[in-house]
């Protein structure tokens, strides 16, 4: 049986919020909003007045395959002493996540005390919220993943979002650790990336990001996210029509193979084109074929895993 997926909302305002936490402090984070969405939101009676919540955690959970129980304490104790900051026009609001945590050694739970003042923003009270799986967060490697996951969860449906290369580093509270740029890039944004794009690969995360530079001459400003997920690709996909498909894998071939310097790859791709023109039912297979491979395959290897598919199952 399919394990059930757990998902989890925010408000757009928590997404947004400045901090800046571990990677075992925001695994902690997510386990309580799992829990304030089944008190406050999935259970009948929605309660409206809130007082402070005690949250029990699986402490292997918290654990993961990589962390040690001590190391959960220290997490926790600076969670516990870490403050989010959350502004809008009417309100600013400086708060901690949690009041206290407790566990009695040996019991394979722990318990957490969560502020009254936030609780609100874990709630589904927003008209606009921001969804995503629990279990894909949990499993992220670094705290900068897992923000990226949740701006990109965020946007997922428009498919794009620009942020300002300084908001970014308030927001994530590095100003001075990546006052750089080009450390940003190689710490924060690469590594978030290639994280994402991997696991997404794989199967095992529902989007990844890719990015590009809005710059003024040298300088960056600000960077334009697209968010890549499986729906977008399908709805893509519904859409093109043959012969966009037929350009699409002239483009790929051309490029892969370097035929506008390569006359014999250059008359080898407009063969394959001439063929696939003419056994049209070969046109959707085949691009469906080349999209598959450039998720499997290193990009120095498309000309020849595209050259092998294509004589092997589409010349014969």
């Amino acid at each position: 049986m399919k394990k059930q997926e757990i998902t989890l909302s925010q408000s757009n305002l928590l997404t947004q919020a400045r901090y800046d936490f571990s990677k075992v402090e925001k695994r902690a984070v997510y386990f309580i909003i799992q829990e304030v969405r089944r008190q406050f939101v999935d259970c009948p009676g929605q309660k409206t007045l809130f007082d402070d919540l005690v949250v029990r955690m699986d402490t292997s959970k918290l654990q993961g395959t990589e962390t040690q129980l001590r190391e959960v304490y220290l997490a926790l104790k600076s969670l516990r002493r870490k403050s989010i900051w959350i502004e809008d026009d009417k309100r600013v609001l400086e708060v901690g996540y949690i009041n206290y945590f407790e566990h009695i050694k040996h019991s394979s739970t722990l318990e957490v005390q969560v502020s009254n003042k936030i609780l609100p923003y874990l709630v589904k009270l927003a008209r606009e919220f921001t969804t995503y799986s629990l279990t894909i967060a949990i499993a992220l490697k670094t705290k900068y993943s897992q923000r990226f996951y949740e701006y990109c969860s965020q946007f997922r449906n428009t498919g794009f979002m620009y942020i300002k290369v300084d908001e970014l580093r308030k927001q994530m509270m590095i100003e001075d650790k990546y006052s750089r740029y080009a450390t940003l890039k190689l710490k924060v944004l690469d590594t978030a990336q290639a994280e994402l794009e991997e696991l997404y690969k794989k199967g095992e995360c529902d989007l990844y990001f890719t990015y590009t530079e809005d710059r003024s001459g040298r300088t960056v400003n600000g960077l334009k996210i697209t968010v890549h997920t499986r729906e977008a690709e399908q709805a893509k996909e519904d859409l093109l029509k043959p012969e966009d498909m037929v350009f699409y894998i002239r483009t790929w071939l051309e490029s892969w193979l370097a035929a506008s310097i390569r006359p014999k790859n250059k008359t080898w791709v407009n063969k394959v084109i001439k063929h696939i023109q003419l056994h049209a039912e070969n046109i959707k297979p085949l691009y469906e074929r080349l999209v598959k491979m450039q998720t499997k395959q290193a990009p120095e290897s498309y000309g020849a895993y595209a050259r092998h598919i294509i004589e092997e199952d589409f010349l014969n």
